[in-house]
């Protein structure tokens, strides 16, 4: 951790979780400390060696440390950054999945009630999925409600996805519906075509003897 804010809380936390799985290697609070000043780079770690002397008051404790980074380090991370983030927190171009999530972020450290959250989360919507939610009351709650969001946003993606199956070409394009005498004609080859009008038969069955109007067979 090099002492950026946004990282500073989310650094602590881990370090905690690490100490805590492993009591036995952190048997004193100096233990603690030192453990967590070997995981500072930069500025962070300058200022922790500044500290470093069996007299300091900041070191007087794991706790005290930790409270003294997050005051020193973690500027700006509270809770009253915490609520300009997510008065300014939109969906965008991001799935309502991802967008929920990073509103929980927010909103677990926010100190906000459910239901500021839950019309917070609301507005924050894009248009389209804040209307389809229009049907849901506050009273389905803040998880119940985040959870129906993006459902819905799944449907309608769903909905929206262009029809992938080619639409049917008809046999009668033109309009018109081809008498049997034309398909049968259609079929012949140019030869035998050729052959039959030299040949005066019916140009339709090849039998002589009669024209086209006249053939019994069509």
């Amino acid at each position: 951790f090099s002492g950026d804010a946004a990282e500073c809380r989310g650094f602590l936390f881990q370090v905690e979780l690490f100490i805590a799985m492993q009591p036995h290697r952190f048997v004193s609070d100096r233990a603690k400390i030192a453990f967590l000043i070997s995981l500072l780079s930069g500025r962070a770690l300058a200022w922790a060696r500044a500290l470093w002397s069996p007299n300091s008051v900041a070191l007087a404790s794991f706790a005290t440390f930790t409270a003294h980074i997050t005051e020193v380090l973690c500027t700006g991370t509270g809770a009253l950054n915490n609520a300009d983030e997510l008065l300014h927190l939109q969906q965008g171009a991001d799935g309502v999945a991802e967008y929920s999530l990073c509103f929980r972020t927010l909103a677990a450290s926010s100190g906000w009630n459910e239901n500021a959250l839950l019309s917070v989360y609301r507005q924050g919507l894009n248009p389209a999925i804040r209307m389809a939610m229009a049907t849901y009351v506050d009273a389905v709650g803040l998880e119940t409600f985040i959870q129906c969001s993006i459902l819905v946003s799944q449907h309608l993606s769903a909905c929206s996805m262009p029809d992938s199956t080619p639409p049917a070409v008809s046999a009668t394009a033109s309009g018109t519906t081809p008498e049997p005498m034309q398909l049968g004609f259609q079929r012949l080859s140019r030869r035998e075509r050729e052959r039959r009008r030299t040949t005066r038969v019916c140009p339709y069955c090849g039998n002589p003897g009669h024209s086209l109007p006249q053939c019994t067979v069509r």
